[in-house]
């Protein structure tokens, strides 16, 4: 049998009957996306229904689809084979685990003590599939807050992984849910403790107030034995704010409780007030652009932009505290925690006893730093890291009511497992991890390797390539692209357990690119790809396709593209723009409908992030890369690789038309190998149970390997 090119395989679908409706007229194709906008519509779940079983029957057939799921869920399950994280407040660890036997995972909290052993005895607080069959419903866990005594907590359940929660008060000594407590109907909603008797909450419920982006734009404070519409206004956003922000910081020595309460007027836009007692201060004279929080004693800011205080010009990316005894004044004194230049970058930072421990990153090589408090100025001390950490990334938590220095410090690298222990910044001793992770794969003869591609305005972009070391540089490797580049989120150097499982095993090669948009060096690299000059981080990710076929690591027809959400953006636009460059795609849960994304969900609250498509100046600009509007027919001589768009019906954050329009438009236009795959729950994220995060891996890096070793090998040069 001979195999057929991309074209010709294309063609067939103009005459193949399963496929003659979606190319019959144009108005059908507007009809049919018409109803795919509606989630759980009859006509459209006929056709998603339809669509998802030919992938998955396309999917499961090809080769090690079966041994994928298997290895992942066994991986993702393996209890003592993770690292059980936790996070420590007033003598207890708490931690949240799923395994295949308890997929909506269990709630429990350990002591110190225990957690030094191999095997903690822990102590079950919520177990999740036990809730779900009482209830008769599906719950998710999303997360929790303790309250400042530790005796109770605001635990938030999810259904199906969904952005909308419940909010229920939970006691942690009886484990039980109290039955009069403070409790939220299902919402996009959240709520922090104001003392141990009170929470500010920001909901829609009891009289609240919605954004066009579904989020609730009014604060209250709700006082326990009253009912949620009695609570009091502290704060109402204007209609055209995005939503409110609530960061309170625990009452200590019998001080009163003190919150910073804020209108989010964009994605990253904010004004601020500090709430202290019963007094709520005017908005406080801070860059808008600068993200704000509260921390014992100090008011703390990351900027985004410049930023002048009177005496002193802080650079981009510098992280600043001011005492909360003077931030309302006109005159303030502003000390750098961390003053960035370019390639450098926050990672974290956490409050400890004596001053603030300092995680950041230079060039991708993770520091950590301890400014120790003196009374006057903070003192730098460069804190040395394991050497393991070199190559990878670092992260720290602390607790705000543990009296010490201490910080949980987590190490890892791209081909290193985790390393997990307790650190004292101001004392630091050879490190000792209290736990590590198992390998998941075998790295022996891989090797990772920093280059360089130069994209179309001659800026160097860097990418991490993980290969054998012995690679034959023939172009004949399958490689697997991935991305993200938006909304200042790093691609982080860390453990590539689910790829390593996945992708290095069956001997392919994984590519990370780090490119523009995205946070890896800081604000500058970001807002150099934002808004309408977003087509340079698509430039940067076709730049670092061109440089691996350049290079011989690989060539177009061995190379596998893959990102989600804003990375579902990116691979939608690059497949569009140069279909040539690539042998299949992955695009999942992604923004593909630019023209008409603030319709949906929450698509308004990313007017800052993409442009608006209302304003003219801005719809030009996202008119010529959204991805829907620039599919080319094959009548065109245009020939798009395999394709699979993975959506998720319960996504209340990308509405799942984006990806079902995408497939429809492409099988309008010829293209038989345009596939959609359809969660029915998960969320946005897609792996509330171990047994969902399988079958997402095991699909797309299946569906990746088949459509790249399909085709004849190229001969060597």
């Amino acid at each position: 049998m001979t195999l057929l090119n991309r074209r010709q395989l294309a063609l067939l679908a103009l005459s193949h009957p399963l496929l003659q409706p979606f190319a019959a007229r144009a108005q059908d194709a507007v009809d049919l996306a018409s109803a795919l906008e509606q989630p759980d519509g009859t006509e459209a779940l006929a056709w998603v229904q339809a669509r998802t079983a030919e992938a998955r029957q396309l999917i499961t057939g090809l080769p090690d689809y079966a041994r994928r799921y298997e290895d992942t869920l066994a991986a993702v399950s393996a209890r003592d084979s993770n690292i059980q994280f936790v996070r420590s407040h007033r003598g207890h660890l708490y931690n949240f685990y799923s395994t295949a036997a308890q997929p909506s995972g269990v709630w429990r909290r350990t002591t110190l003590e225990e957690y030094r052993k191999e095997r903690p005895a822990w102590q079950v607080l919520v177990d999740l599939d036990k809730l779900g069959q009482q209830e008769g419903r599906a719950w998710t866990f999303a997360s929790y807050v303790l309250s400042p005594n530790g005796e109770r907590a605001l635990v938030y359940l999810s259904p199906g992984g969904a952005d909308r929660t419940e909010m229920r008060e939970f006691d942690l000594s009886s484990r039980q849910f109290v039955a009069d407590g403070f409790r939220l109907p299902l919402a996009k909603q959240w709520a922090d403790w104001y003392g141990d008797d009170e929470v500010l909450v920001a909901t829609e419920s009891g009289g609240g107030a919605l954004s066009r982006s579904g989020y609730p734009l009014t604060v209250r404070r709700w006082r326990r034995g009253s009912a949620l519409a009695e609570a009091t206004e502290l704060l109402r956003g204007e209609p055209s704010d995005m939503s409110m922000s609530i960061d309170t910081l625990d009452p200590k020595d019998g001080q009163p409780a003190a919150a910073l309460v804020g209108r989010r007027i964009s994605f990253f836009q904010g004004r601020y007030q500090l709430l202290q007692g019963d007094t709520l201060s005017p908005p406080l004279d801070l860059p808008q652009d600068a993200t704000t929080w509260l921390s014992e004693g100090w008011l703390v800011l990351w900027l985004r932009s410049d930023f002048n205080d009177g005496t002193t010009r802080h650079p981009a990316g510098s992280v600043l505290a001011t005492p909360i005894a003077t931030a309302t004044q006109p005159v303030r004194r502003f000390h750098a925690l961390l003053s960035t230049a370019p390639r450098q970058r926050l990672i974290r930072w956490e409050r400890v006893r004596d001053g603030f421990a300092i995680a950041w990153s230079d060039n991708l090589q993770p520091r950590l730093s301890f400014q120790r408090w003196t009374g006057d100025a903070f003192e730098l001390r460069n804190v040395a890291l394991p050497d393991v950490s070199v190559a990878g990334v670092v992260d720290i938590r602390a607790d705000r009511a543990d009296q010490n220095d201490l910080v949980w410090l987590t190490t890892q690298a791209p081909l290193v497992p985790q390393n997990y222990g307790q650190l004292d910044v101001a004392e630091p001793q050879p490190w000792a991890p209290l736990k590590r992770q198992a390998s998941f794969f075998n790295a022996a003869g891989l090797k990772v390797q920093r280059l360089e591609a130069r994209s179309a305005d001659g800026t160097l972009i860097p990418y991490t390539v993980i290969a054998p070391a012995a690679l034959a540089m023939d172009g004949q490797a399958p490689t697997l692209l991935y991305g993200y580049g938006g909304f200042g989120i790093a691609l982080e150097l860390d453990y590539q357990r689910l790829p390593g499982i996945n992708w290095l095993r069956y001997g392919g090669v994984y590519v990370m690119a780090h490119i523009r948009g995205g946070g890896e060096f800081g604000p500058g690299w970001y807002e150099a790809a934002k808004g309408t000059r977003r087509q340079a981080a698509f430039d940067d990710f076709i730049a670092v396709a061109e440089d691996l076929a350049r290079r011989r690591i690989t060539r177009p027809q061995r190379l596998g593209i893959y990102g989600a959400s804003n990375g579902g953006a990116l691979v939608s636009a690059v497949l569009v723009q140069r279909p040539e460059l690539f042998g299949a795609a992955v695009a999942r849960v992604p923004l593909t409908d630019m023209l008409e994304f603030t319709r949906f969900t929450a698509g308004p609250s990313w007017v800052e992030e993409y442009g608006d498509p209302a304003v003219a100046a801005d719809r030009a600009v996202l008119a010529r890369w959204s991805p829907l509007q620039n599919l080319k027919s094959l009548r065109e001589g245009v020939a798009y690789p395999p394709t699979l768009f993975i959506g998720n019906r319960n996504d209340d954050r990308v509405h799942p038309s984006h990806a079902r329009k995408m497939v429809a438009r492409m099988r309008a236009l010829g293209y038989a190998e345009a596939w959609l795959y359809e969660e029915t729950s998960g969320g946005h994220l897609g792996r509330a149970t171990p047994q969902l995060l399988a079958t997402r891996e095991a699909l797309l890096h299946t569906f990746l390997m088949g459509m790249l070793q399909r085709g004849p090998a190229e001969p060597a040069a």
